[in-house]
């Protein structure tokens, strides 16, 4: 089950999340990515983007230690 969920969007070489605290600023880093606590809540922040960012939810399942 996901713990977290984050918006992301798809690079030729990987992924970009969108980053905690500000309104359009992607991140490479998975760590620095703006959490939500369901997919409703991520998807929602990804369709109020502009269409030509083609963000997406992505759940997060965090590793056990």
């Amino acid at each position: 089950m996901a713990s977290s969920v984050v918006v992301a969007r798809s690079k030729t070489d990987g992924l970009e999340y969108l980053a905690a605290g500000a309104h359009v600023v992607w991140t490479e880093a998975s760590d620095l990515a703006q959490q939500f606590t369901n997919v409703r809540e991520a998807t929602r922040a990804a369709m109020r983007l502009p269409s030509r960012f083609r963000a997406f939810a992505l759940p997060v399942v965090q590793a056990l230690n």
